[in-house]
């Protein structure tokens, strides 16, 4: 998430003395070190070994885990030493508030982040706090309905050969499916699909009627976004969908019909 990078290189300007280190570092990593990971990861969706990491390393592994909430995945269980959400997603999942939350069973810990919490003024707003109470009353059902729906709206497109590539751990096609399978209970409600052509992916947000085209993701109605215009390191192809609750045939009928109005016209690259 290009946002974790806005907030490593606010800190550096600090003269926090971090030192960001890149993947094939980790042997070199310890206690003292931190792994952070995104898993499933924005917006490609894929998935890492979190207690594979977590014993290979030594290190504290931070999981943002938006894209998969409980009782999607329970990554504390799995050797997470914090767990952070942006709540304002599924958690919240009505796209009105804003919040962020982080986990952890570490007393120790939990007091150091509340600290460091109330010192940066970062505590929810007496709203954001009451919508969020109210929306985690719901929060198991909607969940496993999103995840379903995400599964099956994936398998179809994938059938369809109307897509370059659908980026999903539910499929079996996916790299990580093994892991996937191992690590969560349900694999979430976003996934991401390439088009054919550049085109066709700044196009398809637009043209489906039942996804809005918008950049969240989580909420109880479906979403699409060309995520390149935010970040220049995705994929020109790529797609992101956050499946909501609708029906999961109407959303593949919008979805598969749209695929294949835009290759009809010209944008199949």
């Amino acid at each position: 998430y290009h946002g974790t990078h806005m907030a490593i290189d606010a800190l550096r300007a600090t003269g926090a003395g971090l030192e960001v280190v890149p993947p094939e570092a980790a042997p070199d990593l310890g206690p003292g070190d931190v792994v952070w990971l995104e898993t499933p990861r924005n917006p490609d969706a894929r998935v890492y070994d979190v207690a594979g990491i977590a014993a290979s390393t030594g290190a504290a592994v931070v999981c943002d885990a938006t894209f998969a909430p409980p009782p999607a995945q329970r990554l504390l269980d799995v050797g997470a030493a914090l767990v952070v959400h942006s709540a304002t997603k599924f958690l919240g999942g009505h796209s009105d508030l804003l919040a962020g939350v982080v986990c952890s069973r570490d007393p120790e810990l939990g007091d150091l982040v509340r600290l460091q919490r109330d010192a940066a003024g970062a505590s929810p707003g007496s709203l954001d706090t009451w919508l969020l109470l109210r929306s985690l009353r719901t929060l198991d059902l909607r969940v496993r309905r999103q995840s379903a729906t995400a599964l099956a709206v994936a398998r179809a497109v994938e059938a369809s050969g109307l897509a370059r590539s659908v980026l999903y751990p539910g499929l079996e096609s996916s790299a990580d499916y093994a892991v996937a399978a191992r690590q969560m209970d349900l694999f979430g409600g976003v996934f991401a699909l390439e088009c054919r052509s550049e085109a066709a992916a700044k196009a398809l947000p637009g043209e489906l009627e039942l996804f809005a085209a918008a950049t969240s993701l989580g909420g109880v109605e479906s979403l699409a976004e060309w995520r390149r215009q935010y970040d220049d390191a995705v994929s020109p192809y790529l797609v992101r969908l956050s499946c909501g609750l609708e029906d999961p045939g109407d959303l593949i009928d919008d979805v598969l019909g749209t695929l294949r109005r835009l290759e009809g016209s010209g944008f199949d690259g």
